[in-house]
């Protein structure tokens, strides 16, 4: 399924993002900061989901979250840039292992709410929005 494959290279980047974010102390914060941000970015999009009644919900939820993570892009690769050395890191540094875990519930929300979408895939605002969600996460590339 499309949407299923776009979810996992959400996830794949997000985790690269996360592992791109490892480190200690001060050097990383903006880590922290940043994984916030995806981590709120998230869990508005599964709320809204949850709460989703129609494709016009659908939509919303979509649209909004392609353009939270448009708005993002920026800031992931500017630390993308700042710390290429991280992107090889496996594991996180102890202090940012809870950001993960929250970043690992949220994206499990967020691939249960996007299973919702599945019903509405015919409407063609819905498949408009999933367009407008798959090209603000080709940004992240």
């Amino acid at each position: 399924m499309k949407a299923s494959k776009m979810m996992l290279g959400l996830l794949v980047v997000l985790m690269i993002v996360g592992g791109v974010a490892c480190g200690g102390g001060g050097k990383y914060a903006s880590a922290k900061a940043l994984m916030g941000k995806q981590i709120s970015i998230i869990n508005r999009y599964a709320d809204a989901m949850d709460k989703a009644n129609n494709a016009q919900d659908v939509v919303a939820a979509l649209n909004a979250y392609a353009a939270d993570t448009k708005d993002l892009i920026p800031e992931l690769k500017k630390f993308q840039e700042q710390f290429p050395e991280m992107n090889d890191q496996a594991e996180p540094p102890a202090e940012l292992k809870p950001e993960m875990e929250k970043m690992q519930e949220a994206m499990g929300r967020m691939m249960t709410a996007s299973m919702k979408a599945a019903q509405y895939m015919q409407d063609p605002a819905v498949q408009e929005a999933q367009k407008k969600l798959g090209e603000a996460m080709a940004g992240m590339k």
